[in-house]
């Protein structure tokens, strides 16, 4: 065997053509297709969480009025959150917010700009 027969197999080996194989189109609409499906669910689970939220406010407040103590519970629908505020008996004066109201607007327009950020639609 010569040198020239066995670097023409070799190089008829490295250069042989492999057909590429083709990439399904329905994959985008899939894709799309689940996006739209994880953006629904995700929805719904907000959903589910803000109401599963807002009873267990009200069944703290009720707790907290048959302790006879000054603490009462509240839920912020713009961002989903709970918070505390602590109120002085005897004259109904708000002592203490937690987190404070300028917290929980920071907070709704924090996730308002990266809704604008991060819109997928435009």
């Amino acid at each position: 065997m010569d040198i020239f027969s066995a670097t023409s197999k070799h190089v008829e080996t490295a250069t042989t053509p492999t057909v590429a194989s083709e990439t399904p189109t329905r994959q985008v609409e899939e894709i799309q297709v689940a996006e739209k499906v994880t953006e629904e669910s995700q929805n719904q689970s907000q959903s589910e969480t803000a109401q599963v939220l807002s009873q267990t406010v009200k069944e703290l407040n009720e707790q907290m009025y048959l302790l006879d103590t000054n603490i009462s519970f509240g839920f912020n629908d713009e961002i989903n959150k709970m918070y505390v505020t602590v109120i002085e008996n005897s004259t109904g004066e708000m002592i203490r917010k937690i987190p404070t109201e300028e917290a929980m607007a920071l907070s709704a327009k924090m996730k308002e700009i990266v809704g604008m950020i991060f819109d997928k639609k435009g």
